[in-house]
Parts: C-alpha cells; sequence; structure tokens
C-alpha cells in the first residue's frame, strides 16, 4: 500500500531538519572548540602559574559538550521519525531517574521539599507517558508536554546549582534539560493526535 503525500512530505521535511539539525551540531561543536581555547588561554593567562587549568581540563570539557550536543541532538532527530514514542519514553525515563534522584538526595541530607518533590515527579512522569501514550489521554498528554516545558526552563537555569551540588561538570548537568526539551518538542509534535482525546 503506497504511503499517502502527507506522509512522504512528512518524511521529506524530517530528513531535510536531520540534516539542518546535524550540519548546527557540527559547526556548533567547531565554534565551542575554538571558542572554549580562548576561553582556557585567558583563564591561565589571568591565574598565572598557580593555573590549575591543564590541557585534559580543556580537552575534557570540549567531550562533554559534544557529548551534550550529541545526545540532545539525536533526541531531537529521533522525534522528527517517531515523536510520539520518543516523548513518551524521555518522559518516563526522567520520572524514573527522579525515584534514583530522591534516593541520593534523601541520602545526602538535601531538604526533605526537594525529596519530595523528586518521588512525586517521579511517579506523575511515568504515569502520565502511559495515559497518554497507551489511552490517548488528552489531559495526560496535555499535563506531560507542559511539565516538560517547564521543566526543562527550569532546569537550564537550574544547572549550575544542580552541578556544583552533585559535582558534576556543566554540559553533563545540561544532559537533563536538553533532554526534557527534546521530549517537550516531540510531545508538542504529535498534538493532532490529541484533538479529541
Amino acid at each position: 500500500m503506497p504511503a499517502s503525500p502527507a506522509t512522504d512530505d512528512d518524511q521529506r521535511l524530517a530528513v531535510q531538519l536531520t540534516v539542518i539539525i546535524a550540519v548546527s551540531l557540527l559547526l556548533l561543536n567547531v565554534l565551542f572548540y575554538f571558542l572554549s581555547g580562548l576561553y582556557y588561554d585567558d583563564k591561565k593567562a589571568t591565574q598565572g602559574l598557580m593555573s590549575t587549568i591543564t590541557p585534559s581540563t580543556v580537552s575534557s570539557t570540549r567531550v562533554s559538550f559534544g557529548i551534550f550536543s550529541g545526545i540532545t541532538g539525536a533526541a531531537l532527530i529521533g522525534s522528527l521519525f517517531t515523536p510520539k514514542w520518543i516523548g513518551h519514553l524521555i518522559a518516563a525515563a526522567f520520572g524514573l531517574a527522579s525515584f534514583v534522584a530522591a534516593i541520593f538526595a534523601g541520602r545526602a541530607g538535601m531538604p526533605a521539599a526537594l525529596t519530595v518533590s523528586l518521588v512525586v515527579l517521579g511517579a506523575l512522569f511515568p504515569a502520565l507517558a502511559v495515559l497518554s501514550l497507551l489511552r490517548q489521554s488528552r489531559g495526560a498528554w496535555a499535563f506531560l508536554s507542559s511539565m516538560c516545558w517547564v521543566l526543562a526552563v527550569v532546569m537550564l537555569f537550574g544547572a549550575p546549582k544542580i552541578r556544583s551540588q552533585i559535582d558534576i561538570g556543566l554540559w553533563t548537568a545540561m544532559l537533563i534539560p536538553g533532554l526534557l526539551a527534546a521530549a517537550a518538542t516531540a510531545l508538542t509534535m504529535v498534538r493532532r493526535d490529541y484533538r479529541h482525546g
């Protein structure tokens, strides 16, 4: 059975956007490579002989940025071809990761409000993903989409705090909002499927 013209157009658009995303990621990584070199050279000059910046510091930052941009870009590209599955899977995985984060937050003596919030998100995200994906619930889809958008923005600005609290690189911390933004984009792309849900 031949594909409908709309499907052909959608596939063609997805391929074109994939090329644009891939080229943009490549250019962004090349630009980051040179700008990070300038940044660290300036830092070395101002810190003098006591500089803690080593070649491994520079290379690990570049690798972290490459991993962040590559995973986020792959999630965006995947959402162009299978938006419903990518959006729901990332959201459900975020919920499960929230449970793990809640355990670590509780053990680290973080405020109880953080631990409770992470437990609620851990229960809410997979439940909404199941209701939206399997039952075609418009309410669950709308709530899940909006939560992904809100948390992507909040965690984007909260990434430096997360980085300092759990002692990871900034670009590793940025992976969470990057994936949530990809999930939110994917869920928004399937809004037509939920018009009458």
